[in-house]
């Protein structure tokens, strides 16, 4: 076991000292004043005065009791009552019971039983006991001099206050009596107590003081042993952040500091990642497009130089032909996609107004750049009878971002959301572009009523190559998570309010630690 350090053992002893100093005097004062109060107030006057003062209370109390049972005697004595209670006749008993609420304001319910306890009449105030200003007492009479005769049951209602003072002066006057016949000990045992409490207190502040001694000193091990873990590469440690106090403060900085780094550490590694990926790209686009066009003439020539005379094998070469050239023309689509991919360049950042920029968009709807994935009038063809709204909520935005690759990613984004919605539908369909501002900077959602992302495949549709879509090349996303990279934020994709997906980008204001880190980045040469 590791010996307390020297921080400990100061703390714990301050801990000691600001407990123990006060505990003696106040042991010492207490001895002189119980001494004094004993003598003044166990005498035989006080104690007179409490059992008068009790015996007053006992007789109010008991003349209120007598007053309730007097006023449930009168209410059992009316004979129209006994009479309706005998029959059994519930309307006439209700009726003969509803006049007494006026006549005995106390009366909170009463009720008429009969012999097996089966309820023929009820009536009640209207308003149930309030049980925190009053008390109930239940008075039970017969209504009939015969054997298992009709009851009746009143409750009424006394003031709590007096009736709780009664309670009050009875514990009074026994506790006053026990102890003035213990008298003699009252004085050990005051001072008995008082040097427990000293003794307890001081024990507990050895024990509270070592405990925030070894709170504070292991939090800086903790932060210790954290910085050395760093040193080491481990850029994944944090430290826990209890309290609000100065080691608080120092624990969010270095888990803040933390974040920025391993971030940053992660956009350079999927920077990295991703310049491999574009020139793999490069060289499939390069080595899949020579042999295209050798494999179309090679193609042709054969149509060319079939005979005349066998129709057959030219309807062959025909076919041939046309299933060549489709396939051609499919790969020669991708070819230009891989080299679209592999020539995409860096962001280049600049200050600016994101909100302002969105609504320019808006206004002139030409969201689709020069090389985005698909062309303008494709996309354009897929937004056609689909619903686009704008809910643009800042008035200003100050991002640090580029224009021309920021609209690349919302023409990828959008012309994915029209491909969802059209793959649920021919006609209709919503796609909602929407801008909130976020802690540290702002979200920019596209979200869509279409089919949705499944679950498992949200983390992985932006890598390169993966895709949902049958005829899709898996590079439209990549290349949206490549450009919200560079800009210093994240992009994922959730469930959308809409009911398809929700593709959100989050980009760091200007002036944070992430937005200055991407203009550093973007100002590194490539």
């Amino acid at each position: 076991m590791r010996l307390p350090g020297r921080t400990q053992r100061r703390l714990v002893l301050s801990f000691l000292l600001v407990a123990a100093l006060p505990l003696v005097a106040s042991v010492l004062l207490a001895r002189v004043a119980v001494g004094y109060t004993a003598g003044i107030f166990y005498n035989q006057n006080v104690g007179a005065a409490l059992e008068r003062s009790l015996g007053v209370y006992s007789e109010l109390a008991r003349s209120m009791k007598d007053a309730m049972r007097a006023r449930a005697d009168a209410i059992a004595d009316k004979e129209p009552l006994r009479a309706a209670a005998i029959l059994a006749h519930g309307p006439s008993v209700a009726q003969e019971l509803a006049p007494l609420f006026k006549q005995y304001p106390d009366l909170v319910s009463v009720e008429v039983l009969t012999s097996g306890g089966e309820r023929i009449g009820y009536r009640d105030r209207g308003r149930p006991l309030d049980d925190a200003r009053e008390r109930s007492l239940r008075v039970d009479r017969p209504l009939a001099e015969r054997e298992d005769p009709p009851q009746l049951v009143a409750v009424f209602a006394a003031p709590r206050a007096r009736l709780d003072e009664i309670d009050r002066a009875s514990e009074l006057v026994t506790d006053y009596k026990a102890i003035e016949a213990k008298r003699a000990l009252v004085d050990r045992v005051v001072l008995t107590v008082f040097a427990v409490v000293a003794l307890v207190t001081v024990v507990l502040a050895f024990l509270l003081g070592s405990l925030a001694a070894r709170r504070v000193t292991g939090r800086l091990d903790e932060l210790a042993r954290a910085t050395q873990r760093v040193a080491a590469g481990d850029l994944s440690v944090r430290v826990a952040e209890r309290g609000d106090d100065e080691l608080t403060e120092l624990a969010r900085a270095f888990n803040r500091m933390l974040g920025e780094v391993e971030g940053s550490r992660a956009r350079i590694d999927f920077l990295q990642r991703m310049g491999a990926w574009q020139e793999m790209a490069r060289r499939l686009a390069h080595e899949i497009k020579n042999p295209l066009t050798p494999i179309v003439l090679a193609v042709e020539e054969c149509h060319r130089r079939c005979p005349d005379d066998a129709p057959q094998f030219r309807r062959l070469l025909d076919t041939t032909v046309e299933i060549v050239k489709e396939e051609v023309g499919t790969l020669g689509r991708l070819v230009t996609e891989f080299s679209s991919f592999a020539r995409l360049p860096r962001a280049a950042l600049s200050p600016g107004d994101l909100a302002a920029h969105l609504r320019e968009v808006r206004a002139r709807r030409s969201l689709v750049e020069e090389g985005a994935e698909g062309s303008e009038a494709e996309v354009d063809a897929l937004l056609s009878g689909v619903s686009v709204t704008w809910d643009i909520v800042p008035p200003v935005a100050e991002v640090a971002f580029d224009p021309h690759m920021l609209g690349r990613v919302l023409a990828n984004l959008l012309g994915n959301a029209a491909q969802a919605v059209r793959s649920r539908r021919r006609d209709g369909g919503r796609v909602q572009v929407s801008l909130r501002e976020a802690p540290g900077g702002y979200t920019l959602d596209v979200d869509d009523d279409g089919p949705g992302i499944p679950v498992a495949d949200r983390a992985r549709v932006f890598d390169p190559y993966v895709t949902t879509k049958d005829d899709g090349t898996g590079l439209g996303l990549a290349i949206v998570k490549k450009i919200v990279v560079e800009h210093g934020g994240v992009v994922e994709a959730t469930e959308s309010p809409l009911g398809g997906a929700r593709v959100r980008v989050r980009l760091p204001a200007l002036g944070s630690p992430a937005s200055a880190a991407a203009l550093s980045l973007d100002a590194a040469p490539a």
